[in-house]
C-alpha cells in the first residue's frame, strides 16, 4: 500500500459520501481507521478498506483518539461534538 493509494481511496470515499461527518454531520477531511492501523499494520488490506473508514471532523476524530490528545483538546472536541447536528 502506497501513500497515493491511500489518498486515492480517500478521496473515492469523499466523493462518494460527501464530506460530512459520519459521527456528527459537521464539515469533515479526516479518514479514521475503525480497525487501526496499530493493530492491522501498514501492509494489512484493511488500511484502504473503505468499509473500515469513517470521514471525520476535527472534533469527532479527536474524540476517537483519546490516549494520543491532551486533556484541552478532548474537552473542547467534546463541547463542539454535535454542533451541526442542531443547526436548523
Amino acid at each position: 500500500m502506497s501513500l497515493k493509494q491511500y489518498i486515492s481511496v480517500i478521496q473515492k470515499i469523499r466523493r462518494e459520501r460527501g464530506d460530512i461527518c459520519e459521527a456528527c454531520g459537521s464539515p469533515a477531511t479526516h479518514g479514521h481507521h475503525i480497525i487501526p492501523v496499530s493493530e492491522t499494520s501498514i501492509h494489512s488490506e484493511l488500511v484502504c478498506e473503505p468499509a473500515n473508514i469513517m470521514i471525520l471532523c476535527d472534533d469527532c476524530h479527536a474524540l476517537m483518539h483519546p490516549l494520543i490528545r491532551t486533556i484541552s483538546e478532548w474537552q473542547n472536541a467534546r463541547k463542539g461534538r454535535g454542533r451541526a447536528l442542531h443547526r436548523g
